[in-house]
């Protein structure tokens, strides 16, 4: 199988979609994108820190899975919170963007720029520049992965005020909202072409309506349907996709294929809450009467 290595995040989500509440769910798209990569066939090792309050059983279910966490590293102080509110529509709101502690956790728990071999890597959402640092140590190829966090900042986050970054990666995967924020008033379709006329292949995911891609330097836009889902929770769906779209392109798959096989890994993810749809049974967040 192939090898698949996710630098990234752990995070403690808080979610809220219509019919679902949970207050702690163990997340981060390092998290995410390890299970969507297993789905798809591969193995996966995740290069991450985690904070103080991360529950040791949440990193043991991960191992259960067969999923290598010898690379995450324990950390000083609270882990990210993450805050998420999922409309009936398939609106998403993140207000902990918008707060001071998340964005000093988010540079306090930068993951680790070394990590395993593989035959390739996954640059979960991070500074963009945090990314560079651990491109330039990689003997792999890579794809890369953004936040509305990270998008919404605008060329002055990215390395040398532009998208430089494109040209050293196998290929981007940013959701449409986040393709918006990285190029305002360009169309979808057309925005895909843009980016991929900066040296990769682009995957930008479309929520409900599956993935579309346009290979390095062309201006063919191909979309790709997800399978009828029930939904409960999206939560990390694009994150899981992202991590299949890696698994399967280390095996040698065509980016059609490979966009085939991870639309239905991001369709399965949302069919329960948090990561278990996705194979992780996890314990509850430990109350502060059982952490004594």
């Amino acid at each position: 199988m192939p090898k698949v290595v996710l630098y990234g995040y752990l995070s403690i989500d808080g979610i809220v979609a219509p019919g679902v509440r949970s207050d702690a769910v163990a997340g981060g798209a390092a998290l995410y994108g390890a299970l969507g990569a297993r789905m798809a066939g591969a193995e996966a090792a995740i290069v991450a820190c985690r904070g103080e309050d991360y529950p040791a059983a949440w990193i043991a279910a991960l191992a259960g899975l067969g999923i290598d966490v010898s690379w995450i590293r324990p950390a000083a102080g609270p882990t990210r919170r993450a805050r998420i509110r999922h409309a009936s529509g398939g609106d998403r709101a993140s207000s902990h963007y918008g707060e001071a502690l998340w964005w000093e956790r988010t540079a306090a728990l930068r993951p680790p720029v070394v990590g395993p071999a593989a035959d390739i890597a996954v640059l979960c959402p991070m500074p963009p520049v945090h990314a560079a640092a651990i491109l330039a140590g990689l003997d792999c190829p890579a794809v890369a992965d953004t936040s509305e966090a990270f998008a919404a900042a605008g060329p002055a986050e990215w390395p040398a005020g532009g998208l430089e970054l494109l040209p050293r990666l196998r290929l981007f995967a940013p959701s449409r909202e986040e393709t918006a924020l990285l190029l305002p008033d360009v169309a979808d379709d057309a925005a895909v072409v843009a980016l991929a006329s900066r040296g990769c292949d682009i995957v930008q995911k479309r929520g409900s309506a599956g993935l579309a891609y346009c290979r390095a330097g062309d201006t063919r836009v191909v979309t790709v349907a997800p399978p009828p889902a029930t939904v409960l929770d999206p939560t990390g769906a694009g994150d899981a996709t992202v991590g299949a779209l890696a698994a399967r392109i280390a095996a040698g798959d065509t980016l059609d294929a490979a966009c085939r096989v991870a639309v239905r890994v991001g369709a399965a993810a949302v069919a329960g809450i948090g990561p278990s749809a996705l194979g992780l049974a996890t314990p509850p967040f430990p109350s502060p009467a059982t952490t004594h």
